[in-house]
C-alpha cells in the first residue's frame, strides 16, 4: 500500500500556534492520503470564507 502525506496551511486546534494540528486520512483506491491542517494564528480569512473564494476562482476560470 502506498501512502502519500500532504500538508495544507489552514488550521491548528486549540487556536494557538503552539496547537497539535488536526489529522486526517482519506482512501481512494489503494492510496492512503494523511493530511495535516494548520492554521496560522494571524489569519484573517475564516476556513468558510477560503472555501467560498477558492470555489468562486474556480468556476470564473471554468467560465473563461
Amino acid at each position: 500500500m502506498q501512502t502519500v502525506t500532504t500538508t495544507t496551511v489552514a488550521g491548528t486546534r486549540g487556536g494557538s500556534a503552539n496547537a497539535e494540528p488536526i489529522k486526517m486520512q482519506k482512501r481512494i483506491g489503494s492510496i492512503v492520503y494523511e493530511v495535516e491542517i494548520h492554521f496560522a494564528p494571524d489569519a484573517t480569512e475564516t476556513l468558510n470564507d477560503k472555501i467560498l473564494r477558492l470555489m468562486r476562482r474556480d468556476m470564473e476560470a471554468a467560465a473563461s
